[in-house]
């Protein structure tokens, strides 16, 4: 099997896309919605804390004289969700709609339904024990064991460095213990949301490495491909020869409507027309080696004046194409050429003047 060692081309990546395959981490999702809860908490959502704490507080302080009945459980409940739920409703639909939104983000606001369909596939058991073995599978339960070990590491550092406040909390007023312990969940948790941000950046990079590698083509795909959007490059070829045939042929049977022929004179002829009712002397055909010796054959053949310039026609050749008025820099040296032209057509329209020797008269 060849070797897939070519990145894979935009055709390519857009028929995945089309598949719904597409760069996507989760870890990035779990960043965004762990740094959103943190800031929800000590923004908005610092009312759901502090009737949390508030509840807490009461249910601790008044629970030990307070006689529990059915009436009562019901009027507590009742009391507890009427506090907690409208802050925890508008929380959880932040998260819910930021979780939505990085998705999208990450795949550019993909929808494939294929990946909707159903695919036995997915629930062959032989197929899931293999995946369970992969190198993938076995990859993706390091990163995690990584993952919860950087965490970890991460809290235990934090409780390490404020053990002394924290075993302080035992002295304190219980309810002002609550905030306490609130406020160090809250620090405690931006530290664990930034290295998770980190976390999340290089998980992002490896899948966006794993997909283009997974998406790699062999040499013979690309030819395959390119044949597929492009068509088959030795059809092109002949087209492409077929159109400048064509072109050429075109351009010979404008040479006979030539004023002048301007030659290298052997390299390069170029046919150039001039009328006094056009704007700009035009080039009507202009080749080298073959083409300028059939360009001057028909000039001779038509009885066009052919006049040896070479740096007129260097010029020409390089800076106008076929079909194209000469351009205002080389308006005076195409002029002295047809200059020249129309006065030896003037000169040889003339009559031989008539000499008379010895009173006879000769032509």
């Amino acid at each position: 099997m060849a070797d897939k060692t070519e990145a894979p081309t935009p055709r390519r990546i857009e028929e995945a896309r089309e598949q719904g395959q597409v760069v996507h981490s989760n870890e990035v999702n779990v960043a965004v919605v762990l740094l959103l809860c943190v800031m929800l908490l000590q923004g908005p959502g610092r009312n759901m804390v502090s009737a949390i704490s508030n509840i807490t507080v009461s249910m601790v302080q008044d629970l030990p004289d307070t006689t529990i009945t059915s009436s009562w459980l019901q009027q507590t409940s009742i009391d507890i969700l009427a506090q907690i739920l409208p802050s925890m409703g508008l929380f959880l639909l932040g998260i819910m709609v930021t979780g939505i939104l990085v998705t999208l983000v990450q795949t550019n606001f993909l929808f494939s339904s294929k990946r909707l369909g159903f695919d036995f596939k997915r629930i062959n058991p032989v197929n899931g024990i293999k995946r369970l073995l992969s190198k993938t599978a076995l990859f993706e339960l390091a990163k995690t064991l990584a993952k919860l070990l950087i965490i970890g590491w991460v809290v235990y550092d934090y409780l390490k460095s404020n053990y002394t406040q924290l075993a302080g909390l035992a002295g304190m007023d219980f309810g002002l213990a609550v905030g306490q312990v609130a406020q160090f969940f809250f620090s405690m948790m931006l530290k664990v949301s930034i290295i998770y941000f980190v976390i999340a950046a290089a998980d992002y990079a490896y899948q966006r490495w794993d997909y283009m590698r997974n998406l790699r083509m062999t040499k013979q795909e690309i030819k395959d491909e390119l044949k597929r959007t492009e068509g088959d490059p030795l059809l092109k070829s002949r087209i492409r020869s077929q159109q400048r045939q064509i072109a050429r042929k075109r351009m010979m049977a404008n040479v006979h409507k030539a004023t002048v022929i301007v030659t290298n004179p052997t390299h390069l002829a170029i046919a150039v027309q001039y009328r006094p009712d056009m704007h700009a002397p035009k080039v009507l055909a202009k080749g080298a080696y073959k083409i300028a010796e059939r360009i001057v054959e028909i000039a001779k053949k038509n009885h066009i004046p052919i006049v040896q310039n070479i740096p007129l026609a260097w010029a020409i050749y390089k800076t106008i194409d076929v079909d194209r008025e000469i351009s205002p820099d080389l308006y005076k040296a195409v002029a002295e050429v047809l200059a020249f032209v129309y006065r030896a057509k003037a000169a040889a329209a003339k009559p031989a003047p008539t000499i008379k020797l010895n009173g006879v008269s000769h032509s």
